[in-house]
Parts: C-alpha cells; structure tokens; sequence
C-alpha cells in the first residue's frame, strides 16, 4: 500500500507545471500502465503503477478545471448569476471612497445558459449592501477569465486562481444585486462564523492595527492588513506569524487533550465521558479551528496527520510519522493536485520532513 502512495504522490506532484494537456492516447497509456504493472513482479512495479495512476488523475482534474473555464464569446458580457458567497468578504476603502467588498461566489446557474461553466468564481462588489457567507444572491455580472500577474519573483496570482479553482473573475453591475435567501448554506457554515467572530472583534473598539492583528490571528481575516502594516511585518520578520499553520493546530489540539485528561478525571455520566476523552476533544478543536482558518492547505496537512495519528493510537497500532506525512501529502493532493504551485504545500511538508 506504501508503494502505491508514494508512486501516485509521485505521479500528482509535476501536474501544474505541465505547459499542456497531452492528447488523449498519454491517457489510455497511463491506463493500461496502472492497471498492468501491479501484475508484474519486478521491484518498484507498484511505485510505476501508482504514479501513472497519479498523473491519470491529475490530468483528469486538469481538462474538468479548463472545461469550467468562462467561454470566449461570454467575455465582459452581461450575465445573470445566482449562487452562495462561499469566502470572507474581503473589504477595502478605494481611493474615491468608496467600499470594496471582494468575495468568492459558488454559481448555481448562469444565464443565457451558452455561457454556463464557471462553478466558482471571484467578484468585486461595490454597493451598499454588506454581503454576508452563506447568503443566496442574484445580480448581473460582468465576468473574465482568471489572468493574473505571474511576473517571476513576485506572488502568481495566476497559480493562485488555478489552486483555488477560480474559474473566471468580475465585478457586479450596479444596483442589480438581489438577496434570495439570508439563511447560511450548511456548506458555508464555518465562513459564517467566521464573519461573525470578525465583526464582534472590530466591535472591541480597539486601534485599527490591533484589530486587524486580531482578525487575521483568530480566523484568518487579513482584509484589514494594508500595505503599510504588511511592511512593518516584513521588516520585523514576523509576517509569517499571521498565517495559520499546523503549529496552530497541533497547539489548540495539545491543549483540547490535556482538558479532556482533566475532564475524564471527573465523576461524569458515560455519554458525557466518551465526548470529552482526550482524543475526542482534540480531534473536534483541531477540526474547529481549521474551519476558522479556511481550511488552508498546512491546517488540511496538520489535521490529516493528527487524524492518522489518533486513530492508530485508538486501534493499537502504531503509526510511523512519515507513514502519516505521506498520507497527508496523498490526501492534499487528491483534494487539489494543483497544490505545489503555491511555495505553501513546499514550506510545509518541507518543514515538517526536516523536522523528522
């Protein structure tokens, strides 16, 4: 099983830097490599296999991320989209004075119907409204497809869009915007507590640069670091601070344990004992706190690892922690295969496989 992990590891990890897709036969031969190798008995048959399969899966991803891609033809012209703000508005002062809000937004359709394909896409909104996670919305969009700065040395804002499966970007008309549903998707639930935890801490009424110190260090909010603070940060070198990474979580986790040894410790019901023992506690804040984190890609590693690692405790077994690595690192990149454009999936698998 080891052999084949790492093989189809292998396999996914050149996927983004490919120039192009290859023609269909480079599939069917992958195919049949996946398929015939495992049966052959030679050493190393299964790390071909699964890397082949690897690759398969990673080009498959890639032809379903350019089939959403906007058409052509629909380019800068006016469309009706109804869909859920699936991120944290992001909200800036523009130099007129007037309030930015820039979200992410899951499309349930998109009219006329020749211009359907965008599942997820990046809007700027310029009204009055404050758009919240989870809300149904209806307007007008003017759409493009994800182009971005890729100049080499600075950040790639086009590996971005192909990371976080941004299938074309915009901005919404005026005074077209129409709240449908004010009731938060299920899937959208922790982007709206998010939101609330964000607002409460901008209501403590505290220095601007201390609350938006507080938004980003809590659930991630960075929308009120500007480029004046960002500078300081990475003048001290402490901007690395505000990302939340799997040291977060293994703390938050580590803390959740030592209060579920103390909890179990009391004279408490059955039920009552099984939801605070120890790996329980820690597994639920760990998953906590990711979800107020976004989920970005260290916190999905960290809690892949501790997962690995409490379940293998639990079961009486035991686990090896490049054993676990290797799993996250699978898991990472079966969800996002496009995960090692970004220098985060490196300096955070990198530094833990340094570490041990």
């Amino acid at each position: 099983m080891r052999s084949w992990m790492i093989g189809i590891v292998l396999g996914l990890l050149p996927m983004g830097f490919l120039p192009v897709l290859p023609a269909t036969w480079v599939y069917l031969t992958l195919l049949l490599v996946a398929l015939g190798l495992p049966l052959c008995p030679l050493p190393g048959a299964r790390i071909v296999a699964g890397g082949a399969l690897g690759l398969l899966l990673g080009l498959i991803h890639g032809h379903d991320l350019l089939a959403r891609r906007l058409p052509e033809a629909c380019i800068r012209e006016p469309l009706w989209a109804s869909g859920t703000v699936s991120s944290l508005p992001r909200r800036s002062t523009m130099p007129d004075g007037t309030t930015r809000q820039r979200f992410e937004f899951a499309v349930s359709s998109l009219r006329p119907a020749r211009c359907a394909g965008p599942e997820t896409i990046v809007l700027s909104y310029y009204g009055q409204a404050e758009l919240v996670p989870g809300q149904l919305w209806q307007m007008q969009v003017l759409l493009k497809r994800p182009w971005g700065l890729a100049n080499p040395g600075s950040y790639n804002m086009q590996a971005w869009y192909a990371q976080s499966g941004i299938d074309a970007t915009g901005s919404v008309r005026r005074n077209t915007a129409r709240l449908q549903v004010d009731t938060a998707d299920p899937a959208e639930l922790h982007h709206r507590l998010r939101w609330k935890i964000s607002n409460r801490i901008a209501e403590l009424g505290f220095d601007a640069r201390v609350v938006a110190m507080l938004r980003a260090l809590t659930v991630a909010d960075k929308s009120g670091i500007d480029s004046a603070l960002w500078h300081l940060l990475q003048l001290y070198g402490i901007n690395h601070l505000l990302v939340i990474s799997g040291l977060h979580i293994g703390l938050v986790a580590g803390v959740a344990h030592l209060l579920g040894q103390l909890l179990v410790r009391l004279p408490l019901p059955g039920a009552l004992r099984r939801v605070v023992a120890p790996p329980v506690l820690s597994l639920a804040a760990a998953l906590g706190y990711c979800a107020l984190a976004g989920f970005s890609l260290a916190t999905q590693r960290a809690l892949c690892m501790l997962v690995c690692f409490v379940l293998a405790a639990q079961l009486g077994r035991n686990s090896g922690s490049a054993n676990n690595l290797l799993l996250a690192a699978l898991v990472v990149l079966l969800l996002n295969p496009l995960a090692p454009l970004g220098s985060g999936f490196w300096l955070s698998f990198g530094a833990v496989a340094s570490l041990l």
